[in-house]
């Protein structure tokens, strides 16, 4: 399980990365430090349990059942070995036994536990302790202290380790129940593949899962970076075309009071409603639409409204590298902002208001200053 948790926590982190690269500033860098905090904390654990693989884990319970079957024996410890791990810094050990049980045949075992410091003399090679036989005939055993009789004490010998057949303890077992088990997923040379294949599909699910709704900006970002740019550029017509669709899904209609394209996003202000002047701003970026709420600008007429239909945005594009050629700087961080004109006739009951023929502005320029030029929404070059 542990194992599952890792690889789990390995796709999380691998997702908030992808994320953390085509997402907004700062998306996915939660994701990806507590899938991180996860992941180091599980393989740890699973390196802990790997260290624990010739241990037995043996609940009271079990002890309890093996005393009242009276699964009893004297053990002899042969050998005392520190592995070199340490638990709550007290030495994880390797202990050979020989052991005598009060009926049956007597059997030689390793079994690896935790041997506090205090209590490393009671566990020197001759010594002789108690223990609980945890299944019929071994070869699991648990130290226990008083449960033999002088009597059953007096009577047992333990032969020595060479005549006694070796039952080694099964790796990463547990017993429940007066059974053993093992792990879910085996630990063994046996099902390694299909571990391996069963632990990729966990790690790609959670990867997904944090990944896929970001999925736009991911084929975005794949699509850039094979026309050979890092990100995504909104200014292009294929881009666009996508946020002016995903835009008017989430508003609802195609109404908008001002467009604003940049290389990273497109934001619009637009009527809650056709023809209603309370408007909300929406932005397109990362492949995601967000609403941001009031726009800080209300506009007074409906009149000021203007349909995505009436835009030639598909040249936008073609626009500012014209104007950029013209302005005599790199197109880089050219933008846009398309919105009515302001109404120039004095006997206008609109006079004065943004409420003549669209334009598309386009602002090129570098370090040094900024050169605006205006554009019908046909792409006709405006004068002024």
């Amino acid at each position: 399980m542990l194992r599952l948790i890792a690889f789990a926590a390995l796709g999380s982190f691998l997702g908030g990365v992808v994320v953390a690269v085509v997402g907004a500033p700062g998306t996915g860098v939660a994701v990806a430090g507590a899938s991180f905090t996860v992941l180091v904390f599980a393989t740890v654990m699973t390196r802990v349990a790997g260290s624990l693989g010739g241990s037995v884990a043996a609940s009271p319970k079990a002890v309890q059942q093996a005393r009242d079957a009276r699964r009893l024996g004297l053990a002899r410890i042969d050998a005392l070995r520190q592995t070199g791990t340490q638990i709550n810094d007290q030495p994880l050990c390797d202990i050979d036994v020989t052991v005598q049980p009060l009926t049956g045949t007597a059997f030689a075992t390793s079994l690896r536990t935790v041997v506090p410091l205090t209590a490393i003399p009671r566990f020197q090679p001759g010594a002789e302790l108690e223990v609980a036989i945890l299944l019929d005939g071994g070869p699991e055993v648990a130290f226990v202290d008083g449960e033999l009789s002088p009597r059953d004490h007096d009577r047992l010998t333990v032969p020595p380790r060479r005549t006694v057949p070796l039952l080694p303890v099964e790796p990463h077992t547990r017993i429940v129940d007066g059974r053993r088990k093992g792990p879910l997923l085996g630990v063994g040379t046996k099902g390694r593949p299909l571990r391996l294949a069963l632990f990729a599909v966990v790690a790609v699910a959670a990867a997904a899962v944090v990944v896929t709704p970001y999925r736009v900006a991911v084929a975005q970002t794949v699509d850039a970076v094979q026309d050979g740019h890092l990100r995504p550029d909104m200014r292009q017509p294929d881009l666009l075309a996508q946020a002016q669709e995903a835009l008017i899904e989430e508003i609802g209609h195609d109404q908008v009071v001002s467009v604003a394209i940049t290389q990273d996003l497109v934001r619009v202000d637009a009527p809650i409603r056709p023809g209603a002047t309370a408007t909300d701003r929406w932005t397109y970026s990362t492949g995601r639409v967000t609403h941001d709420g009031a726009a800080t600008i209300q506009p007074t007429t409906a009149e000021e409204q203007l349909a995505w239909s009436d835009l030639a945005l598909d040249q936008l594009w073609g626009l500012m590298e014209s104007s950029a050629e013209q302005a005599g700087v790199p197109v880089d961080d050219a933008s846009a902002v398309v919105r009515r004109s302001v109404d120039a006739d004095i006997n206008s009951e609109t006079f004065g208001q943004p409420t003549s023929d669209p334009v598309i502005s386009v602002g090129v320029g570098d370090d040094y200053g900024t050169t605006s030029f205006r554009y019908a929404t046909d792409g006709t070059a405006l004068e002024g």
